[in-house]
């Protein structure tokens, strides 16, 4: 059973915006390993995808726990800090791909990106991080 925490609406309003986050694994030796990632906010988990062959992919198959920090680096400067567990989608990856890429891409790029995954390759997967706490400061400096 998922536990479903109570979202703040500016945190959900800020998750909602198109940004870049920042994804935290464990890594090999205990330390940490950081990479932007694209996501999207849908339901009270940030929804992502990876190669199965990535450091990531490899770091949450020993340990689904993770973090995805997102930040506004201009004034005022604004971040929100999503801790949790990582769980794989089961869905193809394509739907997963194509929302994000014309997200982040617009709908020309988008799409044509999307096109290298239309076909589902299973050497990509589809994962959501799913929130046991959330950290936020969305007003430090006017």
């Amino acid at each position: 059973m998922e536990n479903r925490l109570d979202i703040d609406e500016s945190v959900d309003t800020f998750l909602k915006e198109t940004r870049v986050g920042v994804l935290g694994t464990l890594g090999e030796y205990g330390l940490p390993h950081l990479v932007p990632i694209w996501f999207s906010w849908n339901d009270g988990s940030a929804y992502m995808f990876t190669s199965r062959r990535s450091i990531k992919w490899n770091n949450i198959a020993k340990n689904p726990k993770a973090a995805l920090c997102v930040d506004h680096k201009d004034p005022p400067y604004a971040a929100v800090t999503i801790y949790g567990y990582i769980k794989e989608l089961d869905e193809p990856i394509y739907q997963n791909i194509k929302s994000m890429a014309v997200r982040y891409l617009g709908p020309d790029k988008g799409n044509n990106f999307a096109e290298a995954y239309k076909d589902n390759p299973n050497d990509f997967v589809p994962f959501r991080l799913i929130p046991e706490n959330i950290h936020w400061n969305l007003k430090i400096v006017d």
